[in-house]
């Protein structure tokens, strides 16, 4: 039997919030793209087919920004005109640099192998976990649906008390995974011009830095082809 799937006005109603959400968020860090981005890789692994809930942990949130946060906690390598190279870990955050990286730059001093990390330094694996799991839902977990919004619980609902983790409304893990190509693109678009404008990392970059690059591993001339395709996919509802 077809699970019922979202109508197709509250897949709407959702790429729309998605466009909106990153469109009109006031950021002080890259915590909220990575948390949408965390979200819907959990998605896409759920299997979800329908308009179910799923329940997602903060540990799990964390396994995903670990993983979207290790290669960007590694030193990046600029080259000056007079061919002189800075290595530089880029901040990601407007004030003091993001606490997820310096907890991940403290495993990446003993190991800067993410998957040899987890099997040669297992305790420290999972304190670092613990940790990042904490931070996720003291901040981005608690602040990506903007107060001010009235659709502020239109993913899921945020409970203060709780340390477990969160529970995606009906519908909403179908369309993080129907829509992911869509959402990772602007999610690291908007990430991209982030670290790219942080006053910490002005000094890093000039027009030419392929900055994409670094951080997600596409060109940025792949990167614009796809964001085109995306935004026209927007511009269709």
């Amino acid at each position: 039997m077809t699970p019922d799937i979202p109508a197709f006005d509250f897949q709407i109603k959702f790429i729309k919030y998605i466009q909106w959400l990153l469109e009109s968020g006031s950021y002080t860090s890259t915590y909220k793209f990575a948390l949408l981005m965390s979200l819907v890789n959990i998605a896409i692994e759920s299997g979800v087919h329908g308009n179910e809930t799923l329940f997602i942990s903060y540990e799990h949130l964390a396994e995903q920004y670990i993983k979207l946060y290790w290669k960007q906690s590694l030193p990046y390598t600029h080259n000056h005109s007079s061919n002189e190279e800075t290595a530089f870990i880029l901040s990601q955050n407007t004030g003091r640099q993001a606490a997820v990286i310096n907890k991940i730059v403290e495993l990446q001093t003993k190991q800067a192998n993410i998957n040899k990390a987890k099997v040669h330094h297992t305790q420290e694996w999972q304190i670092l976990k613990k940790s990042v799991a904490q931070t996720i839902r003291k901040y981005p977990a608690k602040f990506l649906q903007t107060p001010e919004n009235i659709e502020r619980t239109f993913l899921y609902h945020y409970d203060d008390k709780s340390s477990k983790g969160v529970l995606l409304n009906q519908g909403i893990a179908y369309c993080l995974a129907h829509f992911s190509h869509i959402i990772f693109k602007l999610c690291q678009q908007y990430w991209t011009d982030f670290v790219r404008s942080n006053k910490h990392n002005h000094v890093m970059f000039d027009q030419d830095t392929d900055l994409r690059h670094f951080l997600f591993g596409q060109s940025r001339q792949a990167f614009k082809y796809l964001l085109i395709i995306c935004l026209i996919a927007i511009s269709i509802f």
